[in-house]
């Protein structure tokens, strides 16, 4: 109903990290978003060892890696994502052994290691460069585990780094890194990613919507800012405001989100 209503093909506002399109299809490039794929795309090609990307929750970091790969070159790289980092050292070093698909049946770290190590030189013999992301990393409470990841930036040929480490994470991770020197030496890449203007809200709501398969105009102007006030132009709070003012227009059998619906929304998340 909710779908038909409008006119979607799709729900347009869903929170799950927009997935890969053709050429990145799904990723909403604001201008800061653009920058931030700019330098992380510098940083993969160019093998800058260490990146870290940081930013409130909901401003999008996730979906900008999950999207990495549509933006680099076919077979050329193969990138894992670790979205699970709170483990102890160990467990953390055979989830990132698990991803690359390395077989193990030790848990000595110094044995997966050497195997990770291993896999990782056969694919760049092959040609395939090795990216690691590792999401939410501001979680990592262990030192030792964000030892155990500098250990992944020493593994390196002639040419350079053999892994591009990629740490994802709330503004936290950046202090956190910062006081650990030997990691923080090999962050080639510092990327900041902060929330959207009043302007790009509306390109980023007009963008899910034509998305969704709907062209026509459905939110007023005075609702987008409402919207881009109670959000503060971060994209997972736009979500879900856009997604339940949809519902409350359905059930006011409404064609058009006005910022009324906006403030029942509003007031219904609470």
């Amino acid at each position: 109903m909710y779908l038909r209503h409008w006119g979607f093909k799709r729900p347009p506002f869903s929170n799950a990290p927009a997935s890969n399109g053709v050429g990145g299809e799904n990723f909403f490039r604001s201008p800061q978003h653009e920058e931030a794929l700019n330098r992380l795309l510098y940083a993969v090609q160019y093998r800058k060892g260490g990146v870290m990307i940081t930013g409130e929750v909901g401003c999008g970091k996730t979906t900008l890696v999950k999207n990495l790969p549509a933006f680099l070159p076919e077979g050329q790289f193969s990138v894992h994502l670790i979205f699970n980092p709170a483990l102890e050292p160990e467990d953390l070093v055979r989830a990132i052994g698990l991803s690359l698909e390395v077989k193990s049946n030790t848990r000595s770290k110094a044995v997966i290691i050497d195997r990770i190590k291993n896999e990782v030189m056969v694919r760049a013999g092959q040609g395939v460069e090795t990216v690691i992301v590792i999401d939410e990393s501001h979680v990592i409470k262990d030192r030792a585990a964000l030892d155990e990841l500098r250990m992944l930036l020493n593994i390196q040929s002639d040419n350079g780094f053999l892994i591009t480490l990629i740490l994802v994470g709330q503004p936290p991770l950046f202090a956190k890194i910062t006081r650990l020197h030997p990691l923080n030496e090999r962050i080639g890449m510092r990327i900041s990613i902060e929330p959207l203007d009043f302007v790009n809200t509306g390109k980023y709501m007009r963008f899910r919507l034509q998305r969704a398969g709907l062209e026509k105009p459905v939110f007023t102007r005075e609702a987008a800012w409402a919207v881009y006030k109670a959000s503060g132009g971060l994209p997972l709070r736009i979500n879900n405001i856009c997604d339940r003012s949809l519902l409350i227009g359905l059930m006011d059998k409404t064609r058009l989100v006005t910022q009324k619906i906006v403030n029942k929304a509003l007031a219904d998340l609470g």
